[in-house]
């Protein structure tokens, strides 16, 4: 220790500097970290709000898929959802899909697909209905629905590793 403290005295340093430069050092590095946590929180919060956002958009776009269905079975069919709208309501989703969270991109063209295809089915069936289109309209029902709840439970598995829980926010 004795040799520590000539070293200092050669160099012109005194024990209370150096102690203060380590101290603020510490101190410094205990702010960075605090910090990097914190930005880390707030990206998870804003992850969490954009997941919410997928899944209220992708609820309501189901809902307008749906909603034609029901029309049809009550033969009402004064809306029908147009192609382009079905698109340019998926675009929004994808968009959300592919800026944030590009690990449900797969699941999410396949909902796609389906919805795009049960549609077709639907206006296929509107417009010619015999067995053979009745047949088609089913399938692409079932595939929609299934397609449907495989690509909301991949979204429900993705909430924990995007997001802290809401008792942390």
């Amino acid at each position: 220790m004795a040799t520590d403290i000539l070293w200092l005295e050669r160099i012109g340093l005194s024990e209370g500097l150096v102690a203060a430069c380590i101290v603020g050092t510490l101190g410094l590095c205990g702010l960075l970290i605090s910090l990097n946590f914190e930005r880390k929180e707030e990206y998870k919060s804003f992850l969490r709000k954009k997941i919410e956002e997928v899944i209220f958009r992708l609820v309501d776009f189901s809902a307008d898929i749906k909603e034609i269905e029901v029309k049809r079975f009550l033969n009402s069919i004064d809306k029908t959802l147009d192609l382009d709208k079905f698109y340019r309501e998926g675009a929004k989703i994808e968009i959300l899909i592919t800026l944030y969270f590009s690990e449900l991109e797969k699941g999410y063209k396949l909902f796609l697909e389906a919805g795009a295809n049960l549609l077709v089915a639907q206006r296929e069936y509107e417009t010619q209905p015999n067995i053979d289109s009745l047949n088609s309209l089913k399938q692409c029902e079932d595939l929609f629905d299934k397609v449907y709840d495989s690509f909301y439970e991949k979204i429900k598995s993705c909430i924990p590793t995007h997001t802290y829980p809401l008792k942390h926010l």
